[in-house]
């Protein structure tokens, strides 16, 4: 019911809106958060009401502390949802916070549209949308109507709701009843249910539990890089020291059955699942996916072969606006296409001006490290540092200012480097530029525009609007993934 968790940055804030009385907290609940049962950090959730209005706002903050390849990344993510006591969605306020790089989300509910307003180290982002015309549920309406169905026994059920943090669509939340137990919930003994829950936006199933009354007393969710798991506790307990990092990066290292030469144009791979699923990969960019009977999927990586995009993309303004990840009309970052684009003459094809853009964005960013999380292109104008996420966004940012249409893509690249003697695949993030009618991949962290050692598993508009859902769907694959180098071209 609430537990739907980002990988790369998950929850946090204290959001105070315009109040007529005192808060009053009804609920005040503290968690441990586990990553394969050993511990990364805590949880605090507080339900208030306002005395006068009788308004409730229902906060959550999420501080972890994670390591990639020895680097330690601390991030919080904090969210507060207001709203009035028969259920009406006031406002939202998030903040993602990684490593001193911050990006701020507010949304105002009117009757008819929602105003979002983000912001991550530029200008701050205003966009108007239409309320979905589905009927949902506020995040206490959730609780009411969850609790009243648990007292009847139900055994399955289902609502509609909004997660902020999946952007401002409806999202259709199932819970199936899986058991129930007695246990000490905070020196008491309680009865327990245990629910399964799923939602249409999100490709990982939980576990959720619950007392009768419907205090969530923890959750369980198995990602690529181990288990996640809350546990209530009292507040001492959760904000004790963090002793052991979980190591992510190294953890989700993908070794192929052979090395792939320097020298390879087009290449063939198998690629399976570690837990025997089908596997579900695009066919985009570079990338033509093919599904084989076996539930296995052969990968063509041609770099003389970029796919069209459909007649939807081609006309999709998400490609070329501006989103607080993604601002290509930051002052910053259109002094980097105007400096990128300067040497070139000024017939120079798209194709052209990508290449150039993309080898400015390999060495303006002079600080290659793992000391940043998911910075926006903004703040990368500015502190020029960053990993390939970085790269990524700033090379998309700087794409847009120039007027060409660009997205993100998360997914694997091959590093011959590390690893044993066959070298790894690990999680990675890169572009793709719009090039007459095609889309055109593009790394910026690499010497040269792209290598075969690809394998795309999501794209991404990057807009304020879809970004947390397309960014989800990565929960499908990593950590999942087995690969077998089939067929090696030469250039």
């Amino acid at each position: 019911m609430k537990r739907i968790y980002k990988l790369t940055l998950l929850l946090t804030l204290c959001f105070t809106v315009a109040t007529f009385g005192d808060w009053i907290a009804q609920e005040d609940n503290w968690y441990n958060v586990l990553i394969d049962g050993a511990k990364s950090g805590w949880a605090h959730e507080v339900v208030e009401v306002d005395s006068e209005t009788k308004n409730i706002k229902s906060s959550k903050v999420q501080n972890m502390t994670l390591s990639r390849g020895g680097m330690e990344i601390s991030i919080r993510v904090t969210s507060s949802f207001v709203e009035t006591e028969d259920g009406k969605p006031i406002s939202v306020h998030s903040t993602q916070e990684a490593m001193g790089m911050v990006q701020d989300t507010i949304w105002e509910f009117g009757d008819e549209e929602l105003k979002m307003t983000t912001v991550a180290g530029g200008t701050p982002i205003v966009k108007t949308v239409p309320l979905p015309k589905e009927n949902w549920l506020t995040p206490q309406s959730v609780k009411r109507m969850f609790t009243q169905k648990m007292a009847t026994g139900a055994n399955a059920i289902t609502y509609q709701t909004m997660a902020p943090e999946l952007g401002p669509s409806v999202i259709t939340v199932v819970m199936t009843k899986k058991g129930e137990k007695k246990q000490d919930v905070l020196g008491a003994e309680k009865l327990v249910l245990a629910w399964e829950t799923v939602n249409n936006k999100m490709p990982v199933v939980g576990t959720e539990f619950y007392t009768l009354t419907g205090v969530s007393v923890g959750s369980a969710m198995n990602a690529g890089f181990g288990a996640i798991e809350t546990i209530i506790t009292p507040k001492f307990d959760a904000l004790s020291p963090v002793n052991e990092v979980p190591e992510l990066m190294v953890s989700l290292f993908v070794e192929p059955n052979k090395p792939i030469p320097s020298d390879t144009s087009k290449l063939t791979m198998r690629i399976t699942t570690k837990d025997g699923k089908k596997v579900d990969l695009p066919s985009v960019g570079m990338q033509k996916a093919t599904s084989n009977e076996d539930g296995s999927a052969t990968l063509v990586v041609d770099l003389e072969a970029p796919i069209s995009a459909t007649k939807e993309e081609l006309v999709d303004g998400k490609y070329l606006g501006a989103s607080a990840i993604c601002d290509g009309t930051d002052d910053a970052v259109i002094a980097i296409a105007m400096e990128a684009l300067a040497p070139l003459p000024e017939d120079a094809s798209s194709k052209a001006k990508a290449l150039a853009i993309r080898s400015k964005i390999h060495a303006f960013i002079d600080e290659k490290n793992m000391s940043t999380a998911f910075a926006s292109a903004s703040q990368t104008a500015r502190s020029k540092e960053g990993d390939c996420s970085e790269h990524a966004v700033l090379l998309c940012g700087v794409l847009r200012a120039a007027g060409i249409p660009s997205r993100g893509v998360m997914g694997m690249v091959y590093v011959p480097s590390m690893g044993g003697p066959n070298g790894v695949f690990g999680w990675h993030m890169w572009s793709q530029a719009l090039i007459d009618g095609k889309w055109v991949d593009l790394d910026a962290t690499l010497t040269t525009p792209y290598s075969v050692g690809h394998i795309a598993t999501i794209t991404s508009s990057l807009s304020d609007e879809d970004f947390g859902a397309e960014m989800g769907g990565i929960l499908a694959t990593i950590g999942n993934l087995e690969v077998e180098i089939v067929e090696e071209q030469e250039e």
